[in-house]
């Protein structure tokens, strides 16, 4: 609640002087999520389990009619009566969650079974790459962050985590043939201390090298000129500061002139004068950074860092798996949104249009995060057995 409100007051400060009333739009939203959130408290904590594969097969279908019939678009969302908006991906990241939550209680993982992953492989493909070819390639991460931290819940050690995320760094590393090889020995050296099998240390191998080289074939066959521009623009803002880099140190210049307390509310200079784009959306915590300086910031952060730790607190309390699982990921959801977006907003990470939990402007986004923590408390109070 107490971040619920700071958002409000968030996206009245950045946007009070632009037409449109977004603050009450999103007090509207707001509104909606809550009731949604209370509606879920009268809903048998059986029903989402039983549920789980139904609602996620329906959850493809959206997702569908946005990759068919707004591919050319840039809307990601379909029109709902009375102006609102429903986004099919914060829709698949529920019903993923649950999906992967019941499958994974079942079944624990392992690299050392890999006929064990096919199926929740499968499950996450499915709308990831559906959500990607929307192309929404930051909600898609999301899905990576949330099922990585229940596989780890389910089975998975942290070494088999490292493994199979290593493909991933080997398309970072791969420029850096130093790294890339260090990279490489550090991957042989686990996979010899752990004993996995010849197949599984083969497939590993195969994947890093296959990543690593595609990465250099799309970079120097498929992007564009201002693809690879925006990439380094990442590495060194002041390349473009004018053009892809302008966002970030905008940014940059908005947190900074904070200092410790702020400006004060309504007082934001970037803001209030239009230098900072998408102030009240991607850009919200530059905003609070301005107003409420490093201060307001560590408030905000401390109470996130309160909101997860909650959430994980449920694990020692509750010892059913679906609810753990379900936990876990919802954990991973939220940590994942404020990682990349406060890390956006300073210039760590590229900028990728990824919302604050209860702070950025957004009905789908704020209706569904109000909607995890309904099923939270749903399952944690619920006295019927999973």
């Amino acid at each position: 609640m107490a971040l619920l409100l700071i958002g409000l007051v968030l996206v009245y400060s950045a946007t009070f002087n632009e037409t449109g009333s977004h603050w009450q739009k999103q007090l509207a939203y707001a509104i909606v999520g809550a009731m949604c959130l209370g509606g879920l408290q009268f809903v048998p904590s059986r029903f989402f389990y039983a549920m789980a594969y139904p609602f996620y097969a329906l959850s493809l279908f959206p997702l569908l009619y946005i990759i068919l019939f707004k591919r050319n678009s840039v809307e990601r969302w379909i029109s709902l009566p009375m102006g609102m908006h429903l986004q099919p991906s914060e829709l698949a990241k529920f019903a993923l969650l649950l999906a992967m939550a019941r499958f994974l209680s079942i079944k624990p993982l392992s690299l050392q079974n890999p006929k064990g992953l096919i199926a929740p492989a499968l499950l996450f493909f499915v709308p990831f790459v559906l959500v990607l070819n929307q192309p929404n390639l930051s909600t898609a991460l999301s899905f990576v962050a949330m099922s990585l931290g229940m596989a780890y819940w389910a089975g998975l050690g942290v070494w088999e985590v490292i493994l199979l995320i290593s493909p991933v760094a080997s398309v970072v590393l791969t420029f850096h043939q130093l790294a890339w090889t260090a990279m490489f020995l550090v991957l042989i050296g686990i996979m010899l201390k752990k004993r996995v099998s010849i197949q599984l240390f083969i497939t590993i191998l195969f994947l890093n090298i296959s990543a690593g080289y595609g990465a250099i074939f799309i970079w120097n066959r498929l992007l564009y000129e201002h693809q690879r521009t925006r990439i380094l623009t990442f590495v060194d803002p002041m390349r473009d500061p004018l053009g892809a880099g302008y966002q970030v140190l905008q940014s940059q210049v908005a947190i900074g002139s904070g200092r410790f307390l702020g400006k004060g509310l309504l007082q934001g200079t970037q803001t209030n004068l239009s230098f900072l784009p998408e102030e009240h959306t991607d850009f919200i915590f530059s905003v609070l950074g301005e107003q409420f300086g490093f201060a307001g910031c560590c408030l905000v952060l401390g109470l996130y860092f309160l909101l997860i730790f909650r959430i994980f607190r449920m694990n020692v309390d509750i010892k059913k798996r679906f609810v753990s699982l379900v936990a876990v990921g919802i954990a991973g959801i939220f940590s994942f949104h404020v990682i990349v977006n406060v890390a956006m907003t300073i210039g760590l990470m590229p900028v990728t249009g990824l919302p604050l939990p209860f702070l950025s402007y957004g009905g789908s986004f704020l209706i569904t995060c109000l909607l995890l923590v309904g099923l939270l408390l749903n399952l944690r109070w619920s006295e019927h057995s999973i």
